[in-house]
């Protein structure tokens, strides 16, 4: 019976263990897919903590603004010591005088409720709110902002991976040419130069992996940076570049304006028409119900007095050297403003939607050419290496066609990266970046 416990416990540890976790928030020696990154740079960039904050703060100004609708109410409390005796209390009639000390005590509530504000007060929750959609879709472009660095910096960093193998295969051919030749040098069959051509190219594509191994770790230190995290919580990525990738082919003008940066700018223009209301209502006068109550003393609290007020207080600005009509003025210059950045970013993006479509254009026939340049270059370097195997073709050939192949195939990649890089471009111009936690 014990034996048969001890099976069931140690089965129920080892479903409910958790995996070790690392501060990436992925299991340690996992790979990571490209959703992978995505997800830990939505949970770990600062860029998105800190816009997080700014909505934050937006929620805590609404707040605010909507708390000045409702009473205030202080608690205060004083003491004043007089040089000389002081009527803290006035006299009420001829019978009851005034009372006198030198030493005043005073505590009581005071309470204040605004009742008309010349709609100053309303704009200012209207404002506050519209600043919580801003900061709501400057949120939003961050988080975008983020998706298409992390993208295409891991896109670039498949791409590197794909060219070292090559290259790395390229060294090898080149290994064995060089062996090759070397022993047919010996044998007298090659000259000493067609060696020396074989080394110099071989030093050369040695030089390229060296260049796209260092590239590989520059990539790998930026998807870091983006992903908000080190380069040591970075595992091994693995994924493949797409290249049949579809974009919409309408509705682009309703897909502009929902950009999170238009929605900002059209959002400001509206929060600035408001402010402009909010500095007309200064001209307007203000009414609060206000009233008072508590107690003063004199010296050891002696004959203290139950004090209190209550009315209405209304006051109505007569001059002010031209301070609210400046307020005014400045307000519909920053309106003026809003407006002018708003249609700059409208032209801003249609330029770079048409600009998306032409690079897409242009990645999708240089792929097509790309894909044919790397068939062909294969097969002339098989044939080239069979021609020279078979004493029928020079060693001199036979590397061009090795160079040739080796940058029909960097072209290639090239073109894949270009491809994709085109598609989050278009992706970014017309907001439809997928976001998900």
């Amino acid at each position: 019976m014990r034996k048969i416990l001890l099976v069931i416990t140690t089965i129920f540890v080892i479903c409910h263990m958790q995996p070790i976790v690392s501060e990436a928030g992925a299991e340690e020696g996992k790979v990571f897919t490209l959703q992978d990154c995505i997800s830990i740079a939505l949970r770990q960039s600062p860029l998105i903590r800190s816009s997080e904050f700014d909505i934050k703060v937006s929620e805590e100004s609404l707040n605010i603004s909507k708390g000045a609708l409702l009473p205030r109410l202080d608690l205060n409390g004083s003491f004043m010591k007089e040089n000389q005796p002081f009527p803290y209390i006035p006299a009420q009639s001829m019978t009851i005088p005034a009372k006198f000390s030198d030493e005043i005590y005073s505590w009581g509530l005071y309470f204040r409720l605004p009742v008309y504000e010349g709609g100053r007060l309303l704009k200012q929750i209207d404002i506050s709110k519209i600043e919580e959609e801003i900061q709501s879709a400057r949120l939003r472009l961050t988080i975008e902002d983020v998706i298409v660095n992390v993208t295409n910096t891991f896109n670039k960093l498949l791409q590197l991976k794909e060219l070292q193998k090559a290259t790395e295969i390229s060294v090898d051919a080149l290994e064995h040419q060089r062996k090759n030749t070397e022993l047919s040098e010996k044998a007298g069959r090659a000259a000493h130069v067609e060696l020396l051509r074989t080394e110099v190219q071989l030093a050369s594509e040695k030089q390229n992996l060296i260049r796209v191994e260092e590239s590989i770790i520059r990539t790998k230190a930026a998807l870091a940076f983006f992903m908000g995290i080190t380069q040591d919580q970075l595992a091994e990525v693995i994924g493949t570049l797409k290249t049949d990738e579809k974009i919409p082919s309408a509705g682009v003008d309703e897909l502009l304006k929902a950009r999170p940066d238009i929605v900002a700018a059209s959002k400001k223009v509206e929060q600035s028409r408001f402010r402009v209301d909010a500095a007309y209502g200064k001209r307007y006068p203000s009414v609060a119900l206000a009233g008072n109550y508590g107690n003063r003393a004199g010296s050891g609290f002696h004959q203290r007095e139950e004090v209190w007020e209550a009315g209405a207080v209304a006051s109505v600005n007569l001059f002010d050297g031209g301070i609210i009509s400046s307020e005014i003025r400045r307000e519909k210059a920053l309106l003026n403003k809003s407006e002018e950045e708003l249609r700059l970013l409208q032209l801003k993006a249609r330029f770079e939607v048409d600009n998306a479509l032409s690079l897409l254009k242009e990645a999708v026939q240089r792929l097509q050419v790309a894909e044919k340049a790397v068939e062909q270059s294969e097969e002339s370097f098989r044939i080239e290496e069979l021609k020279y195997k078979s004493g029928a073709g020079t060693v001199t050939d036979a590397l061009l066609s090795q160079s040739s192949m080796s940058l029909a195939q960097a072209n290639n990649y090239q073109a894949m990266y270009d491809y994709n890089a085109a598609i989050v471009e278009f992706k970014k111009a017309t907001g439809t970046i997928e976001v998900s936690k």
